[in-house]
């Protein structure tokens, strides 16, 4: 009996947290997982990712590695993209191409009163919102421009173990822990953020891999509003601790409501999200590991 050739996912930045989570998932949906970090192609050595396109010939490939806010310089996000772009133009080999784009790219222009749409302003706050933002448009216009099969997954607020230990809720959890029943000390709580499981976002990212439309941006979100007292309630709680928040006045950068509409990768896809934000909060609390380095995680 002839074993039928499984279509090959290939999955940079595969080391990271998201990546790492696309890689376990590829088996469900049916696809050969090709991990490699984001050292298969140093800054700019477009040359070299060309290679080794055309010796492993994937068919899809999500780029899920990147730079995060505090840990490294946020814009080689957009020269990570140019690398894809670039190499794609000197392979043999054309895998469908989903960048793995962020919710910061929304900034004040997210909804305040709804969930951000796609078409809702992109007026990010952060030079890590505006490096993600330039990436996101230069893959569509290496679309327009140059035919290339490439869509943006904008992925919100992800949750799971492994998280870095800097982001929410990961943050939370290691304050909580560390206070041993007691309190520890947060910032403004009154913020409203979009948590998914990492898992989640990484069947997104699958989903529209197979079944997305070149040029696309999509949300990766789950459109539930979490405002983030809440999720420190439940952190508290489930940890035995409690939290103090300082003064408001001292305001963190971004904006306030930031949760996202996922009703096109719906219909475009049939993709739908597996946990409610109970089970990725208590899954996350199970482990706790050690901070992941900058620069091959999202």
């Amino acid at each position: 009996m002839i074993r039928q050739r499984k279509n090959k996912l290939l999955v940079t930045g595969a080391s990271g947290f998201l990546g790492q989570a696309v890689v376990a998932r590829a088996a469900a949906w049916e696809l050969e997982a090709i991990a490699v970090s984001r050292e298969i192609f140093h800054t700019g050595n477009a040359t070299g990712l060309a290679a080794f396109l055309d010796n492993t010939r994937p068919d899809y490939a999500i780029d899920a590695a990147g730079v995060l806010p505090g840990v490294g310089d946020v814009t080689d996000n957009l020269v990570l993209t140019e690398t894809w772009i670039t190499a794609l133009g000197l392979a043999g080999a054309w895998p469908r191409l989903v960048l793995t784009g962020s919710a910061a790219i929304y900034g004040h222009g997210a909804a305040q009163t709804r969930a951000t749409r796609e078409d809702d302003p992109k007026k990010p706050t952060s030079d890590y919102g505006r490096a993600k933002l330039a990436a996101m448009e230069l893959g569509q216009r290496a679309h327009t421009r140059d035919g290339h099969d490439i869509q943006t997954g904008i992925v919100f607020n992800l949750i799971g173990a492994g998280q870095p230990a800097h982001l929410a809720p990961e943050v939370f959890i290691r304050k909580a822990r560390a206070a041993r029943g007691g309190s520890f000390e947060v910032g403004p709580v009154n913020h409203v953020r979009d948590f998914m499981h990492v898992e989640d976002a990484a069947d997104a990212l699958i989903a529209m891999a197979l079944h997305g439309a070149p040029g696309e941006a999509l949300n990766v979100a789950t459109g539930r509003p979490t405002r983030i007292r809440d999720l420190l309630d439940r952190i508290a709680e489930a940890l035995g601790a409690s939290w103090v928040s300082r003064d408001p006045s001292d305001a963190e950068e971004g904006v306030d409501i930031c949760y996202g509409d996922p009703a096109h990768l719906m219909a475009r896809t049939g993709w739908q999200p597996r946990h409610d934000l109970e089970t990725a909060l208590e899954r996350a609390m199970q482990t706790t590991q050690p901070h992941r380095k900058a620069s091959t995680t999202i």
